[in-house]
């Protein structure tokens, strides 16, 4: 099977090399066969495969054609012979020009990157801003590294994160190649030790390699990093993450250049190396004396604020240029922005730096087009409000007279020319042409200047801010998807999408996560011969008519393309998707924000918890150090709620008391309403956070809710009794028309009805119709109200009789029905059964309980063998402990096989994380589409009378029988 595999690859089409998956379509075998054999056999996958031939071609397009666009590039490509989407080329183009010359005058850039080219054996390291100014002294050290026979010296490079740390890496690696002291081939390996940091086993399985039956799994002999990197360079990144013994480790190789694999006892390997490696934190409170005396050279970046002024003021002007570029127009930039941008405070974030640069150009690119201007000035107006806050607040510049004495102009045509933003840039289809398109709109609906630069101006900041939110949002989680559904999916997704696009104007990008996921399950149960089909696709492919055509055209061509087989069943499904992923769509359905608030490292990891629970994410932490004033938290915190507003408000779940003072002065700041609830826990961050999302519950409900949960006795009295479900029909006098609608509902909603009543109302029973309403909440929770005439209630949806006589109404009314019973379907049933329970354990330890609990899991099939390393290393970010001695450990969801929950009830408590003890533990094990077994696993966890039970049982059966019937 090898040969077989690896004859197809030798003769494959190299500007179109085979995927895993064709190539498993071709010999009817699994992916993951050839996937596994593949790498065995050192063969790079079809993306890298192809990257050596696609790359050459798109620098000679580039060199020929200087400003050619990525849609025109992509074209020329394709007749070249290439199968290629305009995702993928601008993505693998970016990549080009952050370390590469596309012509002989051309240079670009990437974060604090600006090539000069006056100098060639200087070319090198003057890519860094600064290079032969405040850190000509870092750069000499890093050349001195470089050339110290007889393999450089070892280097630690330490600094905040986003000032170039990994990329002064990269450069030295360069400059070793241009060196006769590495040779002409010198290998480079990055390898981030916080993947690594609670296994020193896995650790040096990876680092060292190993021998066939070292451990279990090890099939073979296999090379390590440091194997593969001899004579070459090993860049280990987060250096701080590795553990006092994964440093230990590496001591060995550096005193002695001697190692040996997993496994051996007689054996020693050589490998003579450079370490560079790369701190966030302070080397000497985060690195062992031992280890730190083992690295001779140290090399510190600043950041950006401790930059001497003229080089924060050579990145202003970079980032400037970007945007005349991308304007195609010239920026004439006042002295007082440039004064303002050069006092903030950035914390060594370049990318925030820009963020600012690219909302202020586009407010003075819309002021243009109103006031009907050629120039585009940027003033004081045009930036954030946080920036002009902070610049009022200030006022003390004068030293920087020196270097900005009058207003700054920057054109597309400048002498240097920089590379394109990356996770922070928009579409090629930018904000600039999408404001132009918006103004003309308005001006054709007669809207006057005054009312289109209101609206506008709304516009810009928010939705710009939040694009770079995603994009960024999305990058982070590009591997963990990739991981999920395996790059060949991730890359159909991509097609599909750029095919999308063409023709639905605004689809988003943040499309091609959710639907990879969506795809590669599909594509799972047609394999199977699995098929779960919407009883109501009729109505969608009605509805979505325009994306049903444009769906069903891109699956066709994928197929052929890919020789897969997405069912054409998929057809409404991808249709959903495009509607839902349109930017109007999202603007329209805003979500209320959510802010988790602490004194301390606390914050982010319950928003960290809740996401992973929920799938989303969505709530963000926001943590204080402890010296910080009041006034310095409320900067903070206004901050942080002009970032994640889109519209509905925000809701503050805060630690700490000051803030509920504070919420007066945010909303006279910020003018966003905001609703603040103090005393918080993970489960009310939970919680909160499925309100948000999937209920259509006010601002003042949801926190009023909150706030009296800490008080459990409503809450356990309304789970004990909870009321039924209603469906109100209303009509003049209950009998009639009513009537008529009962009927209806009942015949059309049969299926949909299981525990919730029908019931009819006229408005002749009382003067009042809120009265009527009131009387029935006496005893029903009403789902919706249908009738003839609108009563006018804002807490229900409202659905007249005339549509609820065609589909798009009964499909309405169905979706209502299934948000507000979704989560009070009991079916924690299919994840629980008596052998994953344990009870009466006498563990001392908190791994024992994990260990124990994981170790079923894995022999029954639930979880990959390494679900457990996946389960420590995010209790070492943050607790899963949650008030009442109750814990909720999870792994990664790529590692589980089958949903399951693993419940331990110990008869004595255990310390869980250094403070708190548990009692009760459920170790969950949950996929990304599990997300109703932990809302009902929740309602349990809520309710301290069942926590009771559970305690009080003797027998496994008894706690199943508590968890199946108490939601």
């Amino acid at each position: 099977m090898d040969k077989k595999i690896i004859d197809l690859i030798n003769n494959e089409d190299k500007k179109n090399p085979l995927t895993d998956e064709e190539i498993a379509e071709r010999l009817n075998i699994l992916r993951e066969t050839v996937t596994k054999i593949r790498k065995e056999n050192f063969i790079l996958d079809s993306r890298e495969r192809r990257r050596q031939f696609l790359s050459n071609d798109i620098k000679n397009i580039v060199f020929e054609f200087d400003k050619i666009s990525d849609r025109k590039l992509t074209a020329l490509l394709n007749e070249k012979g290439y199968n290629i989407g305009k995702y993928a080329v601008s993505k693998l183009r970016q990549q080009i020009e952050a370390t590469e010359d596309l012509n002989s005058e051309k240079k670009f850039k990437d974060k604090s990157i600006q090539l000069n080219l006056e100098k060639e054996e200087d070319s090198i390291f003057s890519s860094f801003i600064g290079y032969n100014g405040s850190l000509k002294n870092q750069i000499s050290k890093a050349q001195a590294a470089i050339m110290y026979p007889p393999n450089g010296l070892h280097t630690l490079i330490y600094g905040p994160s986003g000032v170039g740390k990994s990329f002064l890496a990269e450069l030295m690696h360069l400059y070793a190649l241009k060196t006769e002291n590495f040779g002409k081939n010198v290998p480079y390996f990055e390898f981030n030790c916080a993947d690594y940091a609670d296994n020193p086993q896995l650790l040096l399985a990876q680092l060292f390699g190993y021998t066939k039956g070292a451990f279990t799994g090890a099939n073979e002999n296999k090379q390590g990093i440091v194997e593969l990197c001899n004579g070459g360079i090993l860049f280990l990144d987060e250096i701080h993450r590795l553990p006092a013994e994964g440093q230990e480790i590496l001591f060995y190789l550096m005193d002695k250049g001697k190692f040996r694999r997993l496994g051996e006892v007689d054996t020693q390997h050589e490998s003579n190396l450079m370490i560079i490696a790369a701190t966030t934190e302070d080397p000497e409170s985060s690195l062992l004396l031992t280890f730190r005396r083992r690295i001779p050279m140290s090399i510190e970046i600043p950041s950006i604020k401790e930059r001497p002024v003229e080089e924060r003021m050579e990145f202003i002007k970079n980032f400037f240029v970007v945007e005349s570029r991308r304007l195609e127009k010239s920026l004439y930039i006042k002295e007082e922005v440039v004064q303002c941008l050069l006092d903030s405070d950035y914390k060594g974030n370049i990318g925030q730096l820009k963020s600012d640069i690219q909302v202020c150009c586009a407010k003075a690119f819309l002021e243009s087009k109103l006031n009907k201007s050629k120039e585009v000035i940027v003033n004081l107006e045009n930036l954030s409000e946080t920036l002009k806050i902070e610049y009022q607040r200030k006022m003390k510049l004068d030293k920087y007279y020196s270097v900005i004495s009058e207003e700054i102009v920057v054109s597309p045509e400048g002498s240097q020319t920089y590379r394109k933003l990356e996770a922070n840039q928009v579409d090629d289809e930018n904000i600039y042409k999408h404001l132009d398109d918006k103004y003309e709109e308005l001006k054709k609906q007669g809207i006057d200047d005054e009312n289109i630069n209101d609206i506008l101006s709304q516009e810009v900041e928010k939705s710009l801010l939040q694009h770079i939110q995603k994009v960024e949002e999305s990058r982070f989680s590009y591997e963990e998807i990739s991981n999920i559904v395996g790059k060949e999916i991730l890359e159909i997704c991509e097609e599909m999408y750029e095919l999308a696009e063409k023709e639905i104007k605004g689809l988003k990008n943040t499309i091609i996560f959710p639907l990879a996921i969506h795809i590669n399950e599909a594509i799972s149960l047609t394999r199977q011969h699995k098929r779960v089909l919407n009883t109501n696709l009729s109505v969608i492919k009605e509805e979505l008519k325009k994306e049903c055509i444009i769906a069903n055209k891109i699956i066709e061509k994928i197929n052929n393309n890919h020789y897969i087989k997405i069912p054409m069943e998929e057809v409404p499904f991808l249709a959903m998707y495009f509607k839902n992923f349109q930017s109007t769509v999202e603007i329209e359905k805003g979500k209320i924000g959510l802010i988790v608030i602490s004194h301390g490292r606390v914050a982010c990891g319950m928003a960290e918890v809740a996401n992973a629970i929920i799938g989303v994410n969505h709530a963000v932490g926001l943590e204080m150090d402890l010296k910080d004033s009041p006034d310095v938290m409320l900067e903070k915190t206004i901050k942080m709620v002009r970032q994640i507003d889109q519209g509905r408000g925000c809701i503050l779940l805060a630690d700490m008391g000051s803030l509920l003072r504070f919420k007066d002065a945010i909303e006279k700041a910020t003018g966003i309403h905001i609703e603040v609830v103090g005393r918080t826990d993970t489960l009310m961050v939970i919680e909160c956070l499925r309100k948000v999302l999937y209920t259509e519950e006010t601002l003042e409900v949801i926190a009023k809710d909150l706030s009296l949960k800490e008080n459990p006795s409503p809450i356990i009295k309304s789970i004990d009794s909870p009321k039924k479900k209603a469906i109100l029909c209303l009509c003049i006098t209950g009998q009639g028309a009513a009537k008529r609608i009962q009927n209806h509902l009942k015949s059309r909603l049969e299926s949909n009805l299981k525990d919730i009543e029908i019931i009819t109302r006229g408005y002749i029973e009382d003067r009042k119709v809120e009265s009527i309403i009131s009387a029935i909440e006496n005893y029903y929770e009403i789902l919706a109200i249908v009738g003839t005439i609108d009563p006018k209630v804002n807490n229900y949806s409202f659905i007249p009789m005339s549509s609820i006589f065609n589909p798009k109404g009964i499909s309405y009314l169905r979706k209502i029905i299934k948000e507000k019973t979704v989560f009070y379907e009991n079916n924690l049933y299919e994840v629980l059964e008596t052998d994953l329970i344990s009870i009466n354990q006498s563990f001392t330890y908190k791994d024992q309980v994990l260990d124990n609990a994981i170790e079923i899991m894995k022999n029954k099939g639930y979880v990959k063998p390494e679900y457990l390393l996946s389960v420590y290393k995010r209790e070492g970010l943050m607790t899963t402990f949650l008030q009442g001695g109750i814990a909720i450990p999870h792994g990664d969801v790529s590692l589980v096989t089958k949903p399951v929950i693993f419940i331990t009830k110990l008869d004595t408590p255990v310390v869980w994380d250094g403070i708190n003890t548990v009692d009760i533990i459920f170790v969950l094990a949950l996929e990304e589409n599990s997300r109703n077994y932990f809302e009902q696993l929740y309602k349990i966890i809520n309710d301290e009378q069942s926590i009771s039970a559970i305690r009080k049982s003797n027998t496994k059966e008894e706690i199943l029988k508590i968890l199946c019937q108490n939601t």
